[in-house]
């Protein structure tokens, strides 16, 4: 990472804990609003100086961002800032006025958590109209056809067996963007570890996407927490090489009064400080910032992650799923080229990997000059 510019290329913005559900996954336990919010004017200049600092796009999430009343304000001014701009909502409480507001804020994508057949998706979001509202937000979307949406499905034991099915109800919506994710036993699903994907799930997940991306009819987008290299791994992205977690270094998440961290998925331990005590900026250069990622080394990582010879490419994966499976930043066990390696399987780079493989090979001349 020596080389590397850290900047807030894209920063995940929790607006408001407020949510209108009580989803078994959530991974902060979201629901009654957090009594110190950022304020309006505070968020406005927040935007201000995220954009300064280079930020190209911002989400809005939550918690249920709708709930807050000023989000058309807040997407204002991002997209007047001249940054892409995003949104993710759980659907229940979008109106057609809401979608004619989507369109008008020309989000560049707004996303619609949909996570299971009708039964499935009301057991997970503990609600029992959330499947009948977040379908009709996609239909209400599709029929609007003047900006993109996708819907956004976390993956666990729960759902893992309904993702043809969930297609085909995305074909019927209108919806041709589908994003799929890993849940991780962080927030609320700490209090359900057997719903957590499984180990053994792990690879029934892979091949079930790699078939999905065999359809022509819902283009899928691969969640940053599966897959990573190997046979498999290679074909979840087309053979392009990954990079591992950008958090802390190209990724920045804010909760909604103010604490800053890596990325909005991890656990509280990881808040580097808060923006009414040291501004945005002061916290994202201080030195020793986000050092999980800033001053990765091989030493950083744990056990097969530390062998591996894709470590210096994808550096253990997604620390937020790594951090909550086994307490350490690089020992992810969510890796289909570990599951491959166990089983005797080697999969042949492709000329980009190799190329980049061999930038982190060890020189012994340069290490002998050195000594």
């Amino acid at each position: 990472m020596e080389d590397f510019k850290f900047f807030p290329y894209s920063v995940i913005w929790e607006v408001t804990f407020a949510c209108n559900m009580r989803c078994i996954h959530c991974g902060t336990g979201a629901g009654k609003m957090r009594p110190d919010e950022l304020t309006t004017n505070e968020a406005l200049a927040l935007i201000d100086e995220l954009t300064g600092l280079g930020a190209q796009e911002i989400t809005l999430s939550g918690g249920e961002p709708l709930l807050r009343k000023d989000w058309r304000q807040l997407a204002e001014r991002i997209k007047s800032n001249g940054v892409r701009s995003y949104i993710i909502t759980n659907g229940y409480a979008v109106t057609p006025e809401d979608v004619d507001d989507f369109a008008r804020l020309k989000f560049n994508d707004v996303g619609v958590s949909l996570d299971g057949t009708e039964k499935t998706h009301n057991f997970i979001r503990q609600h029992p109209k959330s499947w009948a509202q977040a379908t009709n937000a996609l239909k209400l979307m599709a029929e609007n056809g003047e900006f993109l949406f996708c819907a956004v499905s976390q993956i666990s034991n729960i759902n893992l067996h309904e993702l043809d099915e969930i297609r085909k109800i995305l074909v019927d919506c209108g919806c041709r963007l589908w994003r799929i994710q890993l849940n991780t036993s962080t927030g609320r699903m700490k209090d359900y570890p057997d719903l957590v994907l499984s180990l053994d799930n792990y690879p029934v997940l892979i091949d079930e996407i790699l078939e999905l991306k065999r359809q022509d009819d819902v283009r899928i987008d691969v969640g940053e927490n599966i897959g990573y290299y190997g046979c498999k791994g290679s074909a979840l992205l087309d053979g392009s090489p990954y990079f591992g977690c950008y958090a802390g270094t190209r990724v920045a998440g804010i909760e909604s009064d103010g604490n800053v961290k890596g990325c909005l998925s991890m656990p509280e331990e990881f808040v580097e400080g808060n923006i009414r005590d040291s501004s945005f900026t002061e916290i994202w250069n201080r030195p020793g910032a986000f050092l999980y990622n800033r001053k990765f080394t091989r030493e950083t990582a744990d056990g097969f992650c530390r062998e591996c010879r894709y470590l210096p490419l994808c550096r253990g994966g997604c620390t937020t799923t790594s951090v909550s499976a086994t307490g350490r930043r690089a020992d992810n066990p969510y890796c289909i080229y570990r599951f491959e390696h166990a089983r005797g399987i080697e999969s042949e780079d492709n000329e980009m990997i190799i190329k980049l493989l061999n930038r982190f090979k060890p020189n012994p001349e340069k290490e002998t000059r050195t000594a």
